[in-house]
């Protein structure tokens, strides 16, 4: 019995330590100015501890069971990050040479960051040239470079970031008894897809631990938004502080158009007009849209609703990016939207431009 509740223990805090252990991280080489003397929790707001620095060295000396991934900078506001680490109770230190900061002695999940890292580095090279190039072109061309150049750059980059995410997705097969694919699946987890993600998770080693949360979070929330889906409630308020769910609009007989948006955002202000055109085009044949506004000003909600013109039900919770629809859906950038069917249940997500009327137009032009 007393294995079974210490091996639950080790598990929910998703170290190999006890509550008491240390963990020593040394910081050598060339410390430049400022000096690397603050050490984040990657995945939080907080500070964690500041480091000591004596005879040229920094040294922090933290408990393990604090956090499993950190940052080392050198400002308390996160803005000068130097080196991420694993705190697993085994000792680390990290060498700065020529302001490139590397781990070069630790646990095996450390010195395995340090060649997925690498791996990384190297799969992005190619997208260096290509900003130069796109640089050049810009110099050359202004805002006028031509259609076929242009459409070259943008098959680079696609073929650069597949195979970015391509040397990732290895990265995290290979590594599933240590702590390497946390830090991958918190940093880019959604470009990995759902399906993926979900198949590592089931043997991962550390599939309990807790800086995955966000991770299991996400896949929920995609999951909501897959066409067949059915629309999963989410509880605010009108402009006229009066309480009402999206379910009041969702699954009553008409194509809903659920769009994600704010105020503040200027892509949303610029994509309004198309949506309010195929608003007016639809409204009469079992077309609504329900806005969900991630502003957390009413004032402010208000006023962009009146000056844009918009005329259909607005929903928000006033939390800003803390809005529950965020995790609800996965929303990580606006404008976004998903279009559900009369049934309640999803037909698409992401519509925007000519693609939004081009599917309108199939559903509802009969």
């Amino acid at each position: 019995m007393k294995r079974n509740f210490f091996m639950s223990v080790l598990a929910a805090i998703c170290l190999v330590a006890c509550a008491e252990t240390k963990t020593e991280i040394k910081v050598i080489g060339d410390l430049g100015d400022p000096k690397p003397t603050f050490l984040h929790n990657m995945f939080g707001r907080e500070t964690i501890a500041e480091g000591q620095v004596a005879n040229g060295v920094v040294t922090f000396n933290v408990d393990t069971v604090e956090n499993a991934i950190a940052v080392i900078g050198r400002s308390a506001d996160r803005r000068q990050p130097v080196c991420t680490v694993f705190i697993d109770g085994e000792p680390i230190e990290v060498t700065i040479k020529d302001g490139e900061a590397t781990v070069t002695k630790g646990s095996e999940s450390n010195m395995m960051l340090v060649d997925a890292m690498e791996r990384v580095k190297m799969a992005s090279t190619p997208m260096e040239q290509l900003m130069k190039d796109y640089s050049d072109a810009r110099e050359k061309y202004g805002e006028d470079i031509p259609k076929d150049m242009m459409d070259g750059f943008d098959k680079r980059y696609d073929d650069i970031s597949a195979e970015i995410t391509a040397t990732q997705k290895q990265i995290i097969l290979e590594n599933k008894d240590n702590l390497v694919p946390v830090y991958f699946l918190r940093t880019g987890g959604d470009s990995y897809g759902v399906e993926f993600v979900e198949s590592f998770l089931k043997d991962y080693k550390y599939k309990d631990c807790k800086a995955l949360a966000p991770v299991l979070a996400s896949i929920s929330g995609e999951k909501n938004k897959v066409p067949g889906a059915t629309v999963v409630d989410f509880v605010g308020k009108d402009l006229d502080d009066k309480e009402c769910h999206l379910t009041d609009y969702v699954g009553k007989g008409k194509y809903v158009l659920v769009d994600f948006w704010a105020s503040w955002c200027g892509p949303c202000r610029g994509e309004m007009p198309n949506v309010k055109a195929n608003y007016e085009k639809y409204k009469d044949k079992g077309f609504e849209i329900v806005g969900i506004s991630f502003d957390n000003d009413k004032v402010a909600w208000e006023k962009g609703v009146k000056d844009l013109g918009i005329t259909w039900p607005q929903i928000s919770d006033l939390k800003g990016w803390q809005c529950a629809a965020s995790d609800l859906y996965n929303i990580k950038a606006i404008p976004a939207t998903i279009l559900f069917g009369p049934d309640g249940k999803v037909i698409k997500a992401n519509l925007r431009g000519e693609e939004l009327g081009k599917t309108l137009a199939e559903l509802l032009d009969k």
